[in-house]
């Protein structure tokens, strides 16, 4: 194996672990698979052997043997049954930056072609469909037709203040169609000029990037920067943590060349910023209410007051913190693309959380993003529990529209 895509740096990390092992019991893949062989400890021992075999002293004078074939097999199927979730980071004694690890090991694997041939059907209909649905992007904003009073543009516009970017889960599956349509009545309630892109917005190209294929993630940032700055926006928002992050932190480095001309908010802050300026009330809705941290907005993007705080203001809800919260939060199970490669272990840490949740005796467990709200839903239906998953911004609306009271 090649290992001329990981930094110096990254070569000094791996070099560096002293395989403690205190990222293990933090590891959502290990702790819902039990395989000690997908644990960030074990690919770190062999990415220290492929290090020291590609380039230690030691190889060089006394030829070691090279990695074997399954070696890199075991190797593959643990980088790629990873949730990217960066909870194995947290306790980390030499502040190792793990999830920039595990994504060059994933380029590195699709370069010497030693990954899952799911993945191979997942970028081939992103290429062509610009989606994550699989199927043309000319139904993108199909969800919005449920809602009342709609301008004969649907929100499509040249030109907008703001432009909320939905995201390929919110637009395409039925399931979480009450995010969208709750973030548009928001806007609407508070009288703000906002915008959708329709099918000239892409995939953020998360999928892409996190199954290893850089180059073609670079080209779908391009393009949703260039028609975002097209419009003149002032912010744009999004519901989706994992495009907020890629808006946010990914796509200014992968092309520092285009100037994004507007601030990028993901829908909590935006409402938790409309809120304060009294744009709209809000209405009892007298429920205990806990909140899951997803791992893009939370771990990955440094985001834990807006959400608490927006939640915190609405009158009669009792706020509960989970015993795993904020930087320790569990992960939903829905990240990293597991679910494409791994169906029954991204259950299984599902189903993890979901216990956890119930332990701790809310009505509502609120979410700021339609993959955990969904994987969270399914979980807590199959564990028969009437805890119901929602987003934040579904809960703000039933608050501005006083269904609560």
């Amino acid at each position: 194996m090649k290992l001329d895509k990981f930094t110096v740096r990254q070569l000094a990390e791996i070099d560096a672990c002293t395989r403690c092992g205190n990222c293990l019991d933090l590891c959502p893949a290990y702790a819902g698979s039990g395989d000690v062989a997908i644990s960030p400890k074990k690919k770190m021992e062999v990415l220290k052997r492929l290090v020291d075999t590609e380039y230690g002293i030691f190889q060089k004078i006394f030829k070691r043997k090279k990695i074997s074939e399954k070696d890199i097999e075991k190797i593959s199927k643990a980088a790629f049954e990873c949730t990217m979730c960066s909870r194995c980071e947290q306790e980390c004694f030499i502040n190792i930056k793990l999830q920039d690890i595990w994504l060059r090991l994933r380029e590195i694997l699709v370069e010497e072609g030693k990954y899952p041939e799911v993945l191979d059907m997942l970028r081939e209909k992103l290429l062509e469909a610009h989606n994550i649905s699989f199927d043309t992007n000319e139904g993108r904003i199909n969800w919005i037709n449920q809602i009342a009073q709609l301008p004969e543009d649907k929100y499509i516009k040249e030109k907008a203040e703001v432009i909320y970017f939905v995201g390929c889960v919110s637009s395409f599956s039925p399931r979480v169609f009450k995010i969208p349509r709750s973030v548009v009545q928001i806007l609407k309630a508070a009288s703000i000029d906002f915008g959708l892109l329709g099918d000239e917005e892409w995939c953020c190209g998360f999928p892409l990037l996190t199954s290893g294929f850089r180059e073609d993630f670079a080209e779908f940032a391009r393009h949703n920067i260039e028609k975002v700055n097209k419009t003149g926006a002032k912010y744009l928002i999004t519901s989706c943590p994992s495009c907020y992050h890629m808006w946010k932190h990914i796509y200014p480095e992968i092309h520092s060349e285009f100037k994004m001309e507007f601030e990028v908010l993901h829908v909590v802050q935006y409402f938790y910023k409309l809120a304060k300026e009294g744009k709209f009330k809000l209405n009892p809705v007298n429920q205990k209410v806990t909140y899951h941290d997803p791992c893009d907005l939370g771990r990955n993007s440094g985001i834990y007051e807006e959400p608490r705080n927006l939640i915190k203001m609405i009158p009669g809800i009792e706020f509960i913190e989970l015993e795993n919260s904020r930087n320790l939060s569990t992960c939903c199970g829905g990240g990293g693309n597991v679910e494409a490669v791994n169906v029954q272990l991204s259950e299984n840490i599902a189903k993890i959380r979901a216990h956890e949740i119930m332990d701790s005796g809310a009505d509502v467990v609120a979410s700021s993003c339609q993959q955990c709200v969904r994987t969270i839903a399914g979980a807590l239906k199959k564990e028969k529990s009437k805890i119901k998953a929602m987003d934040i911004s579904e809960l703000l609306l039933e608050s501005i529209e006083g269904a609560g009271e």
